[in-house]
């Protein structure tokens, strides 16, 4: 069996009442998660950039932009893609390089609310793509990342697909001529990590894979096997030769939705495990910057190709510098979206703390976790009194491994949804995303992401 065969029968056979009850509980968080992002990051500048440009190319009200209003289904997709991601606080997977949601929520999001279907079929739509996304993901890792693709994009968009196709109850036929269209919509490149751009990637795939959903059911043709033979997606996007079409058929990866992990800090997941060892050396302890003569983080070499803005300028080139991430860290304690600020990146305080940061890659520090996406890291701090203190932090905070408490995820849920809701409508939208599944239509839902 092909594999956009293998993956298209996946599809069609998950119905919400095979779902085990872990694997709904976990998408609810998930879907909670992500949806107080896009509230935050509609108001963020990239979210402001967005909502403009779709609002010059159509007047449709059909599907909601989480936090703003009402789209077509394709717009409304790019623009919770890309709110969602702004931040770069959004899940991600623990086993491989790929955030999840912001491509195969959206999706699965607009093509539910377009339907008219309810809270348990959005359940079953999301939680279906991110099989998808899994499967192919650990298909062309590691080669398709370490090359300079962004995969959450270039994967990402077949699980939008999946998720539209579910939930447009595509036939097989369709669903292949689907991955098959978003196969030629497979799009993001590395380097524009810490601009704008790179969150529009999430978005771009979350809109193609719902386009390609659409068109593939209005009979759009295109390669029924995209995956595979020579000048398939797995030849094409794995230079080294590293395609594993066995992973996507792997009966071993099941539930893609409990790989997946939440963030604790608004930035480069590489860097959590380096932020929460020097944060709990720094509460322990209750170290003062004054206290600091010079901080060590040890990182896995292999991160160090994406984590590289030592000097950040603004803060979408903070979320993914080691420096500023640490002297957040020393200066608060801690680090939210309100460190995550252009004039915070930049003032004279924040540098100081900087200068005390030093960064040494290494290759054996951990062999705990995934290869691709433990992320661990050691923290040593020199103080001025000549006492030293180091933490280790084998896994990304936040991943299955090593998850979040309940109170730090729903904090996290509501510093978000805050900015954009009141604290009793923040209230009702998590009550109502916790019981999503006895939801008969998704109107309330929709509405409640909307400011009153």
């Amino acid at each position: 069996m092909g594999e956009a065969l293998h993956l298209a029968e996946h599809v069609l056979t998950v119905n919400f009442e095979d779902i085990p009850a872990d694997a709904i509980e976990h998408a609810k968080r998930s879907i909670r998660d992500y949806v107080g992002l896009c509230i935050y990051g509609i108001n963020h500048p990239i979210g402001q950039q967005m909502t403009g440009y779709v609002g010059t190319l159509t007047e449709s009200t059909d599907v909601t932009i989480i936090g703003h209003g009402k789209s077509n289904m394709p717009n409304a997709a790019l623009v919770n893609g890309i709110t969602g991601h702004a931040a770069d606080y959004d899940d991600t997977f623990e086993s491989v390089v790929i955030h999840p949601s912001c491509t195969a929520f959206p999706a699965a999001f607009a093509a539910a609310e377009m339907k008219g279907d309810s809270g348990a079929d959005l359940l079953t739509g999301y939680i279906v793509g991110l099989d998808v996304l899994l499967r192919i993901g650990h298909s062309v890792a590691p080669s398709h990342w370490h090359h300079g693709w962004h995969s959450t994009a270039t994967v990402g968009v077949f699980g939008a697909a999946a998720a539209a196709g579910s939930i447009l109850n595509l036939t097989r036929s369709e669903l292949r001529q689907a991955f098959g269209i978003a196969g030629s919509c497979s799009s993001g490149m590395k380097k524009n990590s810490g601009t704008m751009t790179n969150p529009f990637h999430c978005g771009h795939a979350a809109q193609m894979g719902v386009s390609a959903a659409l068109l593939a059911q209005n009979g759009f043709t295109a390669d029924d096997e995209i995956f595979s033979g020579q000048y398939g997606y797995g030849e094409m996007m794995t230079p080294g030769g590293d395609y594993t079409p066995e992973s996507i058929s792997d009966p071993d990866i099941e539930w893609a939705v409990l790989d997946n992990g939440f963030k604790p800090y608004p930035s480069g997941v590489v860097t959590h495990a380096a932020m929460e060892g020097l944060r709990t050396i720094v509460n322990r302890e209750k170290l003062e910057p004054s206290d600091i003569t010079s901080i060590t983080a040890e990182v896995d070499e292999r991160v160090t190709d994406t984590i590289d803005e030592s000097d950040p300028q603004n803060a979408q080139e903070a979320r993914g510098s080691y420096e500023f991430c640490l002297a957040a860290i020393l200066r608060e304690g801690d680090a939210g979206i309100n460190e995550f600020d252009d004039e915070y990146v930049n003032n004279p305080q924040t540098r100081n703390q900087m200068e005390k940061i030093n960064i040494e890659p290494t290759t054996e520090l951990f062999t705990s976790g995934s290869a691709e996406a433990s992320y661990g890291s050691r923290v040593t701090v020199e103080c001025t009194n000549g006492t030293k203190h180091t933490e280790s932090v084998s896994t990304a905070p936040g991943s299955p491994s090593n998850p979040l408490s309940e109170p730090r995820l729903r904090s996290k849920f509501f510093e978000c949804a805050e900015t954009g809701l009141s604290k009793e409508q923040a209230k009702q939208l998590e009550e109502t995303i916790m019981a999503l599944e006895s939801e008969s239509s998704l109107s309330n839902f929709a509405e409640e992401t909307i400011p009153i």
